[in-house]
């Protein structure tokens, strides 16, 4: 299957990345405990992205794209200081309109999305 990538409009500075790392946990009855990686892929990085002051072109544009997505089918995006794209898939969006006459704003989470 073919993903597009996200539009080329760059996130605020505030975006933050969210490492998470699922493992498995067994706990023995002395205290001890012993954890080792679920699956292959069990480290990926989600973001909370946050999209401020767009013009009206910027907004309709990225949020079209993000709102035909939710939930549901991944893209691909490069994150700040990478030069690699990864396949994301937009889990919450938010899209207060508008904050001025010319102005809007757009907030997400994006999960990483590492499915063959």
């Amino acid at each position: 299957m073919s993903y597009q990538t996200l539009p080329a409009i760059p996130p605020d500075f505030s975006s933050e990345p969210q490492p998470v790392a699922n493992v498995d946990v067994v706990q023995f009855g002395d205290g001890y405990s012993q954890r080792r990686p679920s699956g292959i892929n069990y480290k990926r990085t989600d973001w909370a992205l946050n999209w401020t002051l767009l013009e009206r072109d910027e907004y309709d544009t990225l949020y079209e794209f993000l709102n035909t997505r939710l939930n549901l089918i991944p893209f691909w995006w490069t994150p700040p200081w990478e030069s690699q794209p990864r396949r994301y898939i937009c889990t919450e969006l938010s899209g207060a309109r508008p904050t001025s006459a010319r102005h809007a704003n757009i907030t997400a989470a994006f999960k990483e999305d590492l499915n063959p």
